[in-house]
């Protein structure tokens, strides 16, 4: 026990004054007898010095020492230390390198079991919990009591992209912020599989890493695009495969378009290197699907599956104006059947349509290609930059761009639209954007080729070449039915890096300075008590 006001002890005077009173003049009590008369003419006989006897230990006094003696403990203010209610955040990485098997049974199930064990220490009613789950966005998956949150904790699964710790740590801030009578703690329950994340600024707690990584024994297909031969007799696969380990491999790689075998080689790569090969293919082969047959830790990227220039015809429909620009690209691509329209009403249902330059209120059905849209569109309003990303360099939407060409581009619009999400972007706006809007996959790209001479250049048939291919990847049944997960190329270096400092914590004085409970009122409750039976006790003596 600690005073908090060691100079209210001194108050404990005040008992032993109320003794001395006693000791001195002791407590008269009321005799009634028949008469005084017959003492009044008694002579007073000297009793010589004054003796003062103790005074009897009586209940009346006993209470009254009580009751100062607790009154000037009260003055003290005493404390207790005690544990205090506590607010823990949990955050789970959920980047695709979680998916990792060499630790059993994954990187992300282990990271969830230890969350389950930090869980199942608290106490059930007294602490507070929150669940984050860090993937492509830092999101909020539970807020409660430590049995509450359990089933938020039980559902998150590890996605297919980076993780966005320092956001994930921005917000189990802000949640702590909200409870300043507790103590705040943040886990973080990761593979450590990541660059050192931006500075996310001071932190109301406190940040507790929780590794559960393993070793970089991976190997992927990094890319997989398909082109066709100038002649337009043949394509060919150009293929890069990664090795993130230390030491080199020997890998066997699998080609098969449409579900037949193609090629099979031995790939012999060093360690921390890339392997780069093409394959040639047949021109009416349409499905192309990439597979290493060895054994790794990851496997999701072991596997990439795209849609060749070659294969049935597919009908497009250009809405607006086509410039000469656009012609091009669209014819160089020789599965699509080109035809140009004022509007899309009257017209056949194509399987892919092209806007230039108009956005109708009736949108067309199937996957759309929104090029150089008015800006005035109410579809296109927007704020920021979305989720932040202005560049995606993995998206299948800029294989083989050279980005430099791309990024001296004005966009027509500054904000993101919230059905969008931004592939490539400057600091003036998007370029270029994927969603779906009104349920139909969409992708926009905001500028107009003509005026920067773009269209003249190489990197324009090559982005229409993958815009098309990308949409009508997304309708094509064979892709719906038999379509691989593809994780982030710059995941699959799934080797744990050394964290420094995550964020720094607050001063002491910006947190809640839990662990002392005062226990001055309840002295001051028996007190009162007190005071109240001596009271009693002085009515009943008369």
């Amino acid at each position: 026990m600690t005073f908090l006001l060691p100079l209210g002890l001194l108050a404990v005077a005040i008992p032993v004054a109320i003794y001395v009173i006693h000791w001195l003049f002791g407590s008269r009590r009321r005799i009634r007898v028949p008469a005084l008369f017959l003492w009044a003419d008694l002579p007073q006989a000297s009793t010589g010095r004054t003796r003062h006897k103790l005074p009897p230990f009586s209940l009346l006094l006993l209470l009254q020492l009580l009751a100062a003696s607790l009154a000037a403990l009260a003055l003290a203010r005493p404390t207790t230390s005690s544990d205090p209610p506590r607010h823990v955040v949990l955050i789970l990485d959920a980047s695709a390198s979680k998916q990792a098997t060499d630790v059993n049974p994954s990187r992300f199930e282990a990271a969830r079991a230890r969350a389950v064990e930090r869980l199942n220490a608290l106490r059930p009613v007294e602490d507070l919990v929150t669940v984050i789950r860090a993937g492509r966005e830092a999101t909020l998956l539970g807020r409660g009591a430590p049995d509450t949150v359990r089933g938020a904790l039980s559902v998150a699964q590890p996605g297919l992209t980076t993780s966005a710790i320092a956001d994930a740590l921005s917000l189990a801030s802000g949640q702590i912020d909200t409870t300043p009578d507790r103590q705040g703690v943040i886990v973080l329950f990761t593979d450590g599989a990541f660059p050192q994340p931006a500075s996310s600024g001071p932190l109301a707690a406190a940040v507790e890493v929780s590794a559960t990584g393993g070793g970089g024994e991976n190997q992927a297909i990094s890319s997989l695009v398909i082109r066709m031969d100038p002649s337009g007799r043949g394509q060919t696969a150009f293929i890069e495969v990664a090795n993130a380990a230390d030491h080199a491999v020997r890998m066997p790689l699998r080609l098969t378009a449409d579900g037949a075998p193609i090629d099979e080689r031995q790939l012999d790569i060093g360690g921390r290197s890339q392997a780069r090969l093409s394959i040639p293919l047949p021109t009416d082969a349409h499905r192309i699907l990439a597979k290493l047959l060895g054994h790794d830790a990851l496997a999701l990227d072991d596997t990439f599956e795209v849609l060749a220039p070659g294969g049935p015809p597919r009908d497009v429909l250009v809405v607006g104006r086509m410039s000469d620009g656009l012609r091009r690209a669209l014819e160089a691509v020789p599965s699509l059947r080109v035809r140009t329209a004022t509007s899309t009403a009257d017209q056949p249902q194509p399987d892919l349509t092209v806007l230039q330059g108009t956005l109708p209120t009736l949108l067309p059905l199937g996957p759309l290609v929104l090029l150089n849209p008015p800006a005035s569109s109410g579809r296109l309003l927007g704020v920021g930059l979305g989720n932040g990303a202005r560049v995606q360099p993995s998206h299948p939407l800029l294989a083989g761009l050279d980005l430099a060409a791309l990024q001296n581009e004005t966009p027509s619009v500054s904000g993101v639209p919230a059905w969008a999400r931004v592939v490539l972007g400057t600091l003036q706006g998007p370029l270029i954007m994927e969603g779906k809007l009104e349920g139909r996959p969409v992708i926009a790209l905001t500028f107009d080729p003509a005026v920067s001479g773009l269209e003249k250049s190489l990197a324009f048939p090559l982005l229409v070449g993958n815009a098309t291919s990308y949409l009508l990847s997304q309708t094509d049944p064979q892709m719906a039915t038999g379509a691989t997960q593809r994780v982030d190329a710059n995941q699959s270096d799934i080797a744990p890096r050394p964290l420094g400092p995550l964020a720094t914590t607050r001063s002491a004085t910006d947190t809640a300075t839990a662990g002392n409970a005062e226990r001055w009122p309840w002295l001051l409750a028996v007190v009162l008590a007190l005071l109240g039976a001596e009271w009693v006790v002085y009515a009943r003596r008369g």
